[in-house]
């Protein structure tokens, strides 16, 4: 049974609190802003506000499609990949010039983000020792874990839009769908630190505990099936 309680929400508050601990306002000094491509086009806009405000004078938008933006049956394929989708959706926010921007059109997961983004500046002779990225709000943990392992030597940071848990729902993000993001990125912070595709992170016992409980609740549909929500 999947009832969006009260229970269910102060659950679903401790992923969120936990997942989002490490998003901060952003340093000056930052060499690059990574934007992680998603369905979720509020990233773009935050995107460019940190770029407005001086955060760093270079963005990359990362992404090609992912399970929902290439239509999973509960949205349509998008026309255009990601990282021109959101790089066209940041322009709509702010005035930024073509040098300001790179376009990674390749990747299909955030350890591919980081990969390919990193040999794309490279490329571009680019030097980055410090940068910010910015995507979904609860992805901060798992995107900085990530991009640890895959481009060491840069001083990481996480910034997101604001607003909280209770106010990230909207019609095209429902609040059931985000405790299912919610739990599974849970299960996947312990999967992939386990598979080498990023380091590990420590995970305080009430947030398990939180997570088991909305599984039990019925939100178990972000879940990677073939494994537990919680290593042996």
């Amino acid at each position: 049974m999947r009832e969006v309680d009260n229970a269910t929400h102060a659950l679903a508050q401790i992923l969120w609190d936990f997942h989002t601990r490490p998003a901060a306002p952003p340093e000056p000094g930052n060499d690059l802003i990574l934007v992680l491509g998603s369905h979720d086009l509020r990233v773009a806009a935050h995107a460019a506000h940190l770029w407005q405000q001086g955060a760093a004078p270079l963005l990359c938008f990362s992404g090609d499609r992912g399970r929902r933006t290439g239509g999973d049956g509960h949205a349509n394929r998008w026309p255009a990949c990601e990282a021109a989708t959101f790089a066209r959706a940041a322009r709509d926010t702010a005035p930024i010039p073509d040098q300001a921007l790179l376009l990674e059109t390749r990747a299909t997961n955030t350890g591919e983000n980081i990969r390919h983004s990193r040999a794309l500046l490279a490329a571009h002779g680019h030097t980055v020792n410090r940068a910010v990225i910015t995507a979904k709000p609860y992805m901060a943990q798992r995107a900085l874990a990530t991009a640890t392992l895959h481009w060491p030597g840069v001083e990481w940071s996480f910034s997101c839009f604001g607003g909280g848990y209770r106010h990230y729902p909207a019609p095209e993000h429902t609040a059931d769908e985000l405790i299912d993001f919610l739990v599974g990125d849970l299960q996947r912070l312990a999967v992939y630190a386990r598979r080498g595709w990023s380091t590990p992170v420590a995970v305080p016992e009430p947030v398990w505990q939180a997570g088991r409980r909305l599984c039990e609740r019925g939100f178990t549909r972000h879940l990677l099936s073939d494994q537990p929500l919680r290593p042996a």
